[in-house]
């Protein structure tokens, strides 16, 4: 099936439902109606990195908030020249 771009659709052609999903009957857009999030069943695991992960870890995360506090400026080199 080949992607078409429509511009402008109102979606006043009514709706067709059929499976958890509603198609529009004009452009053919699809809005799922019966969404669920996807997981298995059961409690997920519990993972605790342990050694040197850990420290990886918060090694990144401290690279991260440093990061957020100081101001980036693209395409230029250090000292504003």
């Amino acid at each position: 099936m080949a992607a078409v771009l429509l511009r402008e659709c109102g979606h006043g052609a009514g709706w067709r439902r059929v499976g958890g999903e509603a198609r529009c009957e004009a452009c053919g857009v699809v809005r799922f109606t019966e969404y669920g999030a996807l997981r298995p069943p059961g409690l997920p695991q519990i993972v605790t990195p342990v050694g040197g992960a850990r420290r990886a870890d918060r090694g990144a995360a401290r690279m991260v908030s440093r990061a957020a506090w100081r101001p980036v400026w693209w395409g230029q080199r250090p000292g504003g020249a």
